[in-house]
């Protein structure tokens, strides 16, 4: 137990040897072991207990010693202060790891920490009676002698350690020496290769060398008798040509004279062009001239066009309002005479029925004064498109609350069939003129009229703010019922987060009821069975967000500027 700060490399040493020793006599003699996983584990459990064994730290060395130490004796991490101070203290010589457990644990912090460790005593004692200037002479000198036979056979050890690991190292440098030598081998094997395929290759080049130049010489010889025979023909057609040029040149004055003719009629033809020129451009600019005020003539009709249908457009609009509301009177009308005719109790209920249809025509022109253009309500809806395209669905949606029908004619252009429920007539009406699929009736009637799992997605385009919180439960219970499994439900209502849309623009439909923050219509919606897919903050007014990089801008950017509606995808699981 009284291990010497200096010898730490050579207990490790030691410990190896001892290992060796063991594995090959079968024994499991070991005293001071190094730190493994087991040692570890053993102080993991001796620090639950705070109850400890000085063997258990004494298994550590070096700067690992002294951070466990501090853990178990201090319960506390090491400063890198007093590892240095215990550091230095080991490497002296003048104190072991028994002086540092011993002033670790007398300490006031260990003292406080109320950590027991068995075995620390006896050595400390030995320690300090070691220290007295003559008992500690003996008692170092007792202790020497009892330790002899044991560093004797650690000696021991050690030497037979370093004569196995020796006998490695040549081991290891011959096996090492062999490889070189059979790597130096085959190298210069390859290079003996190489020089040979060289010297073939050279001899080979100047063999070709010889044959070119060879060939060369008769080659040049063959042309020069050409060129001599060229040289006699071409002699032959010069003298053949002094005639011909003879002839040639009388031929070209009679030619010349012809040309001359033609010149003079190709000038009086150009002052013809020329005339006839200046006429064309008479002409044009005439054609020009007509053509403008057939322009202007045109524009101003078509000026007057789009001012006549302009003014034409409200009054077509009325017209087809009027229509409406004249059908749906007559509707009305009939309806009640065929009740007086029979005569029925049921008069009170119709009347009441038709009572509650009297406004379809003031929300409608509401909605188309509001809602905006047909076609920018449906480029808005075509964000939700690829959803429906992911699910692979191509049929079996039921719109709800279809309104004038944008959704269901967006849907319709992409070849999914749908079909819409709407209770205002006037919005029905349309809808049957366009050819699209709606049914009149109250959404929630006519969900439960509908087999369980027989639809692969429902949509729900600002209708949830109309309704009470009772009735949207109900309507959600039946979508869930409804749907097929992975069916969707897509829902799309004014986003409150936005304090313009929250204050102000959410109430200017006067059938709104409360607006609905995403977080709660997503509970509802988890509540009742579905999982949530995405949650979709649709139009933020980018373009006029502040540019200012502050926590102020950011909220005033987030609070005004924000989506102004919001949709959120969910799906049956």
């Amino acid at each position: 137990m009284l291990n010497d700060g200096p010898n730490l490399d050579v207990q490790r040493l030691m410990h190896e040897i001892r290992a060796r020793v063991a594995s090959e006599n079968g024994s499991s003699e070991s005293q001071n072991p190094p730190a493994t996983p087991s040692a570890n584990g053993k102080a993991k459990q001796a620090m639950q207990a705070r109850q400890y064994h000085v063997n258990d730290l004494l298994g550590f060395h070096g700067e690992d010693f002294v951070r466990n130490a501090y853990r178990v004796l201090l319960d506390r991490e090491a400063d890198e202060a007093g590892v240095a101070h215990h550091m230095d203290q080991l490497a002296s010589g003048r104190f072991n790891k028994i002086d540092v457990l011993s002033s670790l644990h007398s300490s006031p912090e260990g003292s406080k920490s109320q950590v027991k460790l068995s075995g620390l005593s006896l050595p400390v004692t030995v320690r300090r009676l070691g220290r007295l200037p003559v008992i500690g002479y003996v008692v170092r000198l007792f202790v020497s002698v009892a330790r002899l036979p044991l560093l004797i056979q650690h000696q021991n050890r050690y030497e037979f350690y370093n004569w196995s690991q020796q006998q490695r190292i040549v081991a290891d440098q011959n096996q090492h020496h062999q490889e070189l030598s059979e790597t130096l081998q085959q190298i210069s094997a390859q290079i003996l290769e190489i020089m040979q395929r060289a010297a073939q290759q050279q001899q080979a080049n100047e063999l070709s060398l010889r044959q070119s130049n060879e060939l060369s010489l008769q080659q040049y010889e063959e042309l020069l008798v050409k060129f001599r025979e060229f040289a006699s023909a071409t002699e032959a057609r010069l003298a053949g040509s002094a005639e011909s040029s003879q002839k040639l040149g009388e031929q070209i004055s009679s030619q010349a004279q012809q040309l001359l003719h033609y010149q003079q009629v190709v000038q009086q033809l150009q002052q013809v062009l020329q005339q006839q020129h200046e006429n064309l451009q008479q002409l044009q600019q005439i054609i020009s001239a007509q053509k403008a005020e057939t322009q202007k003539g045109l524009n101003d009709q078509q000026q007057i066009s789009s001012q006549i249908r302009a003014d034409i457009q409200p009054l077509i609009l009325q017209q087809q309002k009027t229509g409406v509301e004249l059908l749906m009177q007559e509707r009305r009308l009939t309806v009640l005479l065929q009740e007086v005719a029979r005569n029925t109790p049921s008069l009170t209920e119709v009347a009441k029925h038709e009572e509650e249809h009297l406004h379809d025509s003031l929300y409608a022109s509401f909605e188309d004064e509001f809602r905006g253009p047909r076609d920018e309500v449906r480029r808005r809806l075509q964000v939700y498109i690829p959803f429906l395209k992911e699910a692979q669905i191509t049929g079996c949606v039921l719109d709800i609350g279809c309104g004038r029908g944008e959704w269901l004619q967006l849907v319709e252009s992409e070849g999914i069939d749908a079909q819409g429920v709407d209770r205002n007539r006037v919005f029905i009406e349309q809808c049957r003129a366009a050819g699209l699929n709606v049914v009149e009736n109250d959404a929630l009637i006519y969900l439960r009229s509908l087999p369980g799992e027989s639809l692969n997605a429902v949509t729900i385009f600002h209708l949830v703010e109309h309704l009470p919180l009772e009735t949207l439960i109900n309507v959600v219970d039946e979508i869930v019922r409804t749907l097929k499994r992975d069916g969707l439900l897509v829902i799309e209502t004014p986003n409150p987060e936005n304090l313009i849309v929250g204050s102000h623009t959410f109430y200017v439909d006067p059938t709104h009821r409360n607006p609905i923050p995403s977080q709660t219509l997503q509970f509802l919606l988890e509540a009742r069975g579905l999982r949530t897919l995405d949650v979709l903050k649709l139009r933020p007014r980018d373009e006029v967000k502040l540019g200012e990089d502050s926590e102020l801008v950011t909220r005033f950017n987030e609070y005004f500027y924000s989506a102004p509606d919001y949709g959120i995808i969910a799906r049956k699981p």
